[in-house]
C-alpha cells in the first residue's frame, strides 16, 4: 500500500522546477500564495511538498527540525 501512496505524490520535472523556483522565493507560503501555486503546479492546497521541502532544507543547513523559543 505504501507505493501506491509513492506513486500518487510523484510530481514531474516542470511541477518540481515551479515548486522549487516558488520555494527559493517564499519558504512559508500562505492563503493566496499557495493556491496560486498549487493551481499552477496542479496539486492540492494540502499537498505537504513545503513541508517537507522545509524538512529538507533546514537538515541541509544543519538547523534543528523545528524552531524552538529563544528561551529554549
Amino acid at each position: 500500500m505504501a507505493s501506491e501512496h509513492k506513486e500518487s505524490s510523484v510530481l514531474s520535472d516542470d511541477q518540481l522546477r515551479i515548486l522549487e523556483e516558488n520555494f527559493r522565493t517564499n519558504r512559508h507560503p500562505e492563503g493566496t500564495s499557495l493556491m496560486l501555486i498549487a493551481a499552477e503546479v496542479g496539486v492540492s492546497e494540502e499537498d505537504k511538498w513545503f513541508r517537507l521541502r522545509m524538512a529538507k532544507w533546514r537538515k541541509e543547513q544543519g538547523l534543528p527540525p523545528t524552531i524552538g523559543s529563544v528561551l529554549d
